[in-house]
């Protein structure tokens, strides 16, 4: 997700955006642990939440791009863009690798290995995030300069070559046409959705919006779960081809899933200022939340506190409101630190 400046307009409804793909993202790890042991009656829990759930990342670019792509950008502004990810970014990989010590996992050559790829998996989102940092001038001038006609029809062939030719090549193993896609990568054209879906598309309580795209998002999470069991049991094993962020599905169902998270935090019940309130101090606090969390399902984990602890059907929400929970309280402390407080940015 991208941290909050103060030169950030501040939005509610992508705060809400933001608070639910935190969530989400908790419950693809919490999912994780058991997505591969599909002999077990546990699984079609599992594969439906992560279903419903992998859109998670893909929704904090569309939020970074709606955010960032108004703006303007110079190489100042981006080093301290940069600097705000990079901190965490090296003082997290830090705590984990201390955490493996303990655990009993050494490593050797930290610098190296940070500066080779994230040493656990969650974290590489913030080294796409550094890359795509170095590149806002040129999204925030696509989106700026170009008529909305114009960047739909780039976005289009981007669907094509950043989405439909990867699931084609996995499937079939070959590509219909020898067109080199390379030039079109898959996080950039989440901002670029993001970013006109939010100029384009107002967050309006409409009842018709929502429900339409609500029951969008879920038709489409179903399909990833039917087509994930399908593949899977075609291969004999679990396979997760229809869970990456550039699947067709999963691109769609991010779209229904933006609208509808804005127009549900436009709405009536959750625009008071109580509840609005309690999204925004959740939102503050959801990059530390991102980065923690897996630690805590460490920790959990340790005690036995996992998917199976109940019937996973209501273990994997339970957890995952539990780890989220400790984590945003772990968080708040932390800002309060002086010092600290640089690591786990708003």
């Amino acid at each position: 997700m991208t941290t909050r400046s103060s030169a950030t307009p501040h939005d509610p409804t992508l705060d809400g955006v933001r608070v639910v793909a935190t969530l989400l993202v908790i419950t693809i790890h919490v999912c994780a642990q058991g997505f591969f042991t599909m002999n077990q009656r546990q699984w079609w829990a599992i594969n439906l939440y992560e279903s419903t759930a992998c859109v998670a990342v893909p929704l904090f670019f569309m939020v970074s791009g709606a955010l960032l792509l108004r703006r303007t950008h110079d190489i100042a502004s981006i080093g301290r863009r940069l600097w705000r990810i990079g901190l965490p970014l090296l003082a997290w990989s830090v705590l984990y690798l201390l955490w493996f010590r303990h655990t009993g996992e050494h490593h050797r050559a930290w610098l190296a290995a940070i500066l080779a790829g994230p040493v656990v998996g969650h974290l590489w989102y913030l080294y796409a995030l550094a890359g795509i940092y170095v590149f806002l001038p040129v999204l925030a001038a696509f989106h700026q300069a170009l008529p909305v006609r114009q960047q739909l029809f780039c976005l289009l062939f981007w669907f094509v070559g950043a989405s439909l030719v990867p699931l084609e090549v996995a499937l079939t193993g070959q590509r219909l046409l020898g067109i080199d896609w390379a030039a079109l990568p898959l996080y950039p054209g989440y901002m670029a959705i993001g970013a006109l879906l939010y100029q384009r598309v107002p967050a309006v309580p409409r009842r018709t919006v929502i429900v339409s795209t609500w029951t969008a998002w879920v038709l489409l999470s179903v399909a990833i779960a039917v087509a994930t069991w399908w593949r899977s049991h075609l291969l004999a094993h679990a396979d997760e081809t229809f869970y990456v962020y550039s699947n067709p599905l999963v691109v769609l169902a991010a779209i229904a899933a933006f609208v509808c998270l804005r127009g549900l935090a436009a709405a009536g019940p959750l625009s008071g200022s109580g509840v609005r309130g309690a999204i925004a101090r959740f939102a503050n606090v959801s990059f530390g939340v991102y980065v923690v969390h897996v630690w805590l399902l460490f920790v959990l984990g340790g005690f036995g506190i996992d998917y199976r602890t109940i019937n996973p059907w209501l273990a994997i929400p339970l957890l995952v409101l539990l780890a989220a929970a400790f984590s945003a309280l772990l968080i708040r402390l932390m800002q309060a630190v002086p010092l600290v407080r640089a690591i786990v940015p708003r």
